[in-house]
């Protein structure tokens, strides 16, 4: 049986009580659109039913706040992603792309607030969560990058490639999860085909132009 990686069976790191109900205060709270900066520290404690001072026990900014919030949730995202694809992987490799889409939205469903905000923030005024939003993306997409690579799933393309492909797959997920949050059932379902679509016939477009840069090298050497 395919063996799942160490990593991605890491049990999920619990946060401080106190911590961990900032955190989701300050998610309840943007999920709407607005920014962590717009947040004060009355209103958030407040929300989170502590005293304001508690804010301070944990951290010292509101960007540290939005930064910690942003990986908690990348550090239950990762580990749930690689699992799905190993599994999928000994099951049916084929399956790999519907069930990884399948497992990311049902994850953007269950962290809707989560996910609102860092769609807000990836494009927010704060220079220091939108590096902490797209960092966090490009360790999504590094980590599928070594299971594509570690599963063989693409055995013709540079692990150059491989990389650029997983990063646009990571980014259309991500844009495509705004709209899978609003839709109905129906709507979901399709969202999911379309974007285990869009999956295979990048990595197919990149297999065909790996064989066209070979053959034209070819060409060029004889």
């Amino acid at each position: 049986m395919t063996s799942v990686p160490e990593a991605a069976l890491v049990a999920r790191q619990e946060l401080p009580p106190g911590k961990r109900k900032l955190i989701e205060a300050a998610l309840r709270l943007t999920a709407g659109g607005r920014s962590f900066a717009s947040l004060g520290l009355r209103e958030l404690a407040r929300e989170a039913g502590l005293n304001p001072n508690t804010f301070y026990r944990h951290f010292d900014t509101l960007d540290d706040l939005a930064r910690e919030a942003v990986e908690s949730v990348s550090r239950r995202l990762r580990p749930m992603l690689r699992r799905e694809r190993w599994l999928a992987a000994h099951d049916e490799p084929h399956s790999v792309p519907r069930r990884a889409c399948a497992a990311f939205f049902a994850f953007a469903q269950e962290n809707r607030e989560a996910f609102l905000s860092a769609l807000a923030e990836y494009h927010g005024t704060s220079p220091a969560l939108r590096e902490a939003v797209r960092a966090n993306l490009h360790e999504v997409s590094a980590e599928m990058a070594d299971d594509v690579v570690q599963l063989a799933l693409m055995p013709r393309l540079a692990r150059e490639t491989v990389d650029e492909v997983c990063t646009q797959i990571v980014l259309q997920l991500f844009h495509l999860s705004a709209e899978y949050l609003d839709a109905d059932t129906a709507r979901r379902a399709a969202l999911i085909d379309y974007a285990a679509r869009f999956i295979v016939r990048l990595f197919a477009g990149a297999v065909l132009l790996a064989q066209h840069e070979e053959a034209a090298g070819a060409g060029r050497a004889t």
